[in-house]
This record gives structure tokens, sequence and C-alpha cells, in this order.
């Protein structure tokens, strides 16, 4: 649990909140994600998870605390406005709790890079991809690529290259925006793939509903608000 839970907290993150998890009754033809995003880095956050580990239950908590300034990406040395993120799994009786720091550009919306110190890994964006503010569902586009590394320290190897992308999609009677990736594993050539997925509500913001679904050498999982 504590490998997959790693995992998830270096997925590239899309947030949101909302007073409702019912579907919306009206869908714009278009819809603004630097907007979503936006909100994303800016307002404290949480949502409160359920589902599998392989055949386990287990529940999350997810929450996100936007901070003022800077923080120091750890490999790089190099300053960046940032948001805390939290992950607390339960499982079985037992959880494991992480933290990072999520770095980001607020002119671009983009997540430049993610240090989860509590578990010593760590990942830097080397391209950025760009959020349309007339997406429609259907819509899909790059959100970037870059590397995952063994650990945080300065200098540290590459573990893994990363790819991801966003796309806009209808399920479930909701619009979602969905944060997909894939990291191949330097080592093994093993593709991990993870998707986080947020409702977008009519008025442009993000709901309260969202899926988060992992793939790794360790397992699969697969969690959802109610």
């Amino acid at each position: 649990m504590t490998a997959l839970a790693l995992g998830l907290s270096l997925l590239q993150a899309c947030g949101g909140g909302g007073s409702s998890s019912e579907p919306e009754p009206i869908k714009p033809s278009s819809y603004d994600l630097q907007a979503a995003m936006t909100q994303y880095y800016t307002k404290a956050q949480s949502w409160s998870l359920s589902g599998t580990s392989g055949t386990t239950p287990i529940t999350m908590v997810l929450s996100l605390t936007p901070k003022t300034g800077t923080a120091v990406f750890p490999v790089n040395g190099k300053s960046y406005a940032y948001t805390l993120q939290a992950m607390k799994l339960s499982a079985n009786g037992r959880s494991t709790t992480s933290s990072s720091e999520l770095f980001f550009d607020p002119a671009l919306v983009q997540t430049e890079a993610n240090s989860s110190r509590s578990d010593d890994a760590c990942e830097l964006a080397q391209t950025k991809g760009s959020f349309s503010r007339s997406a429609k569902v259907g819509d899909s586009g790059p959100n970037g690529s870059g590397v995952e590394y063994v650990s945080c320290a300065p200098g540290a190897a590459v573990e893994a290259n990363y790819v991801d992308t966003w796309q806009v999609k209808e399920e479930g009677g909701r619009v979602l925006l969905c944060l997909n990736r894939t990291s191949k594993v330097v080592a093994t050539g093993f593709s991990r793939v993870g998707a986080q997925c947020h409702q977008l509500l009519a008025d442009g913001s993000l709901g309260s509903f969202i899926s988060i679904s992992y793939v790794s050498e360790d397992g699969s999982m697969s969690v959802k608000t109610p």
C-alpha cells in the first residue's frame, strides 16, 4: 500500500471542491480548464474517497493547502510557487500518510515539480502542456512530460520518464476533467499508468466528485468519492 500511495502522490494533480456531488443538470458547450486548474492551486480543499487496492477495501483522504511565497525543489535547488498535498490511505486497520509540495507555474497553471519528501520521491517537468480555455467533451491535449527521480537528493538519478495528457469526457452523467499519466521505468521498461478525474460544473468550477486509479509493479488501486 505504501508504494501505491507514493505513486499516486506523484500523479499530475487536478483538484477542486463543490457543495454537491450530484451530476450537473445543464452542461455548457465548453469549459475553461485554466480557470478550473487555478481553483485547484489556490483553494484549500479535501476529499474522502473509497475503493480497492487489488481486492482489499481501502479509504483515502486527499487534501490540499495552498501556500504563499515559494519553496525550494530539492533536486535542482530552484524555487517555485507551491501548495501542500497530503494523502492518507487506510486498509485492514492500518494507515499510511504521505505529504508533498506540489510546485506550479502561476501563469500557466501547470505543475512544474512534486517533492514528496516524506517518501523521498521527487519529479520534475521537462516540458509543459497547455489547458484549453474552451474545451468540449471529447477534447484532449498534452499536459507536459518529465522525469521521476529515485530520491529527492540533489542530482538524483532518473527512475522513470513520464508523459501527461488531459481529457474532457462524460461519464455517469458528469463531465470530467481527467489528467492521465504514463511513466516508463528506465531499468525495467514497465509502464505505470494513472488517472485522476474531477467533475467540471456548468459555471466552470470543479465539483466534489473525484476518481483516482493507478497501476504499478506493486498492483492496482481505484478509489472515488460517493
